[in-house]
């Protein structure tokens, strides 16, 4: 008799019929027998990788019970009890039978955007039919499905190293076995010869996860269709050796490609494994993933979808925490924000120049300012990480600070986003800024306009995180020649303004200095070359490098942070001191030095010819030049 599906959440309570219940929240019974084969199950992969974050077992006052962890999917006992654990996805209303379709559809739309390989079978347009069906069937069906359209295109073949003895010689004849074998025989040859045949490893796995499900479902669809696609391939034995086939199949060439997933499929029904480590003598399928890693996975699908007009990277990773280690200079500690949304155009400031988005599998709770909503601390510190690096990369006039963005699902006590947190306020307007968002998967509206809208709300908080009107315009770029048109009243007010300098250098003589001693010198006076003023107070927050090529193009292009403590005016002979290479013109009487810090490497295209033509200078000139932005 087929047993009744049990169906259960994330940390849900999984209890046994012979004892007494144990009323920790969310709980069902199942028959003993199921209950005993699960409990077996867990206690074989316990110690094992992630074991304990997909079934923990308990006792409570003498009353067993199992608790499922952060681990969706099913898992069908020896006995043929089949438990499915589905995420837990926030729907406002009480009617069970309604959650559990909710669930199960939302599950299997994430599981359509999963990019790991063994997901990537699940099509959307297949999966409304599917949302009532217990999910092995749909894996099942899926499974089915993909073999059907093998066979709509034709089976592979292949050449495979056949040894025959025949009567006729064909191929290589083996000499030794020719002697063995037909020494008193000389109507027969012992020969090896290629043949081109359908039984072949790929097809030898398929047949044999065919005869697998056919035992392993419970629907008389699905087993009327294994009977038949076995039909199909009558011809075609099942593997004597799974494994050994499996690794010849994982090594074919592109003329296999199509039986890719297949292929990852029938590896993990054959082997009696789920998308996990795990397997057993007590369950006959585990088909389990991690809620958080599918929440990850369907939420990059979306910006992807979503945002398109820009460039989205998932799991990107350009940059090390740690840039240099001991005396190489390779990186240290690769940094992986799940999702990054850049601007395609990089000659552009843009609201949405660049955007990092960590995504998170927990509850938060809105009432609870005093437990800082239950944001994990190690959510906050990974997340500024991300902020410094990315600061000092990828930003058009170099100093425009990333957005970030914090996304957890959406739930009961947490329905709508947090003020903005502030890291810190290195700019008035562009200070370093988390948003905290929650994605309300129940909410998927027609053909996903309610995914739609979120990812759009993200992407306008994310650029503007206070909401300030969209008739607030950015200030444009301006570039001035000296102090005294920098130290204006407007100044004053505006103190939050942010400069780079445009500095020149005359050789490589020059640079090399400059480089060594991690200092850029700017002359101070009246001499062609130098700033105006003794009393210069602006320090840039950059300063870029070049000097010019062949036809006063700029190039060579270096740029540096400026450490804002460490500015200083020095006078002729300190410079000597310093070894100053002088030029042509000697040392000057004296200059204003910059100490650089962290050279920034991953730079965005920097017209220097446009600002100085912008400026009113000549394309030859080489004054230092100051630019607001």
């Amino acid at each position: 008799m087929q047993k009744k599906l049990a169906v259960i959440h994330e940390f849900g309570i999984l209890s046994d019929t012979q004892k007494h219940k144990v009323n920790i929240g969310e709980e069902i019974s199942l028959p003993h027998k199921s209950f005993e084969n699960l409990w077996n199950f867990i206690l074989e992969n316990k110690g094992g990788q992630d074991a304990d974050n997909v079934m923990s077992v308990h006792v409570k006052g003498g009353r067993p019970y199992i608790k499922t962890g952060r681990y969706v999917g099913t898992i069908q006992t020896k006995d043929g009890q089949i438990i499915e654990i589905l995420p837990k996805i926030y729907k406002s209303g009480n009617k069970e039978e309604d959650d559990i379709k909710l669930c199960r559809r939302v599950f299997l739309r994430m599981l359509s955007s999963f990019q790991h390989s063994e997901a990537k079978t699940f099509q959307d347009a297949s999966l409304d039919t599917r949302e009532n069906f217990p999910i092995l069937e749909s894996y099942i069906s899926r499974y089915l499905s993909e073999v059907e359209q093998i066979l709509m295109n034709g089976i592979k073949k292949n050449y495979t190293l056949i040894e025959e003895n025949q009567k006729f010689l064909k191929g290589k004849l083996l000499i030794s076995k020719q002697i063995v074998k037909n020494c008193t025989n000389k109507t027969h040859f012992a020969v090896r010869y290629s043949k081109y045949i359908e039984n072949i490893p790929q097809n030898r796995l398929i047949v044999s996860t065919l005869y697998r499900l056919s035992k392993t479902s419970q629907n008389p669809l699905n087993v009327s269709r294994c009977y038949a696609l076995l039909s199909a391939f009558s011809d075609i034995p099942q593997c004597t050796n799974v494994e050994a086939d499996l690794q010849i199949s994982m090594r074919s060439n592109r003329l296999f490609s199509s039986y890719k997933n297949l292929l990852q499929w029938s590896s993990q029904f054959l082997l009696n494994k789920g998308f996990t480590t795990f397997s057993g003598n007590h369950v006959n399928q585990s088909l389990l993933f991690s809620a958080e890693k599918l929440f990850e996975s369907f939420i990059a699908h979306l910006f992807k979808k979503y945002a398109s007009e820009y460039v989205v990277s998932s799991q990107h990773s350009k940059y090390f925490l740690v840039d240099k280690y001991g005396d190489t200079e390779r990186g240290k500690f690769r940094l992986r924000p799940d999702i990054v949304v850049e601007s395609k155009d990089s000659g552009n400031f843009s609201d949405y120049d660049t955007i990092i988005i960590d995504t998170k599998w927990k509850n938060l709770d809105s009432s609870a300012p005093d437990k800082n909503y239950l944001i994990d601390i190690k959510d906050m510190y990974q997340l500024y990480a991300y902020g410094q690096k990315y600061h000092l990369g990828d930003s058009y006039f170099l100093d425009i600070i990333p957005k970030l963005v914090l996304v957890y699902p959406y739930t009961e006590k947490f329905q709508a986003e947090l003020k903005p947190f502030v890291y810190e306020e290195i700019k008035a307007k562009y200070g370093l800024k988390l948003v905290v968002y929650p994605f309300n998967l129940a909410d998927e509206g027609n053909h996903e306009e309610g995914y739609k809208r979120q990812i759009g709300e993200i992407m306008q908080l994310a650029a503007n995180p206070d909401k300030l009107p969209a008739s607030n315009p950015t200030k444009p770029m301006q570039v001035f020649e000296n102090e005294s048109e920098i130290l204006t009243e407007d100044y004053k007010i505006n103190s939050d303004d942010i400069y780079m300098l445009l500095g020149y250098y005359r050789n490589e003589a020059h640079l090399n200095w400059i480089l060594q001693n991690k200092l850029y010198n700017v002359r101070l006076g009246d001499r062609r070359g130098a700033l105006r003023g003794m009393n210069l107070r602006i320090t840039p927050s950059r300063i870029v490098l070049y000097t010019n090529g062949k036809n006063e193009e700029p190039v060579g292009i270096r740029i540096f942070t400026v450490n804002q403590s460490e500015v200083l005016v020095t006078d002729k002979q300190k410079m000597e001191e310093l070894k100053y290479p002088a030029g042509s013109t000697g040392i000057g009487e004296s200059y204003k030095l910059f100490s650089l810090g962290t050279e920034i490497k991953n730079h965005k295209k920097l017209d220097i010819k446009k600002i100085k033509t912008d400026s009113g200078r000549s394309e030859k000139s080489y004054r230092p030049l100051f630019v607001r932005y």
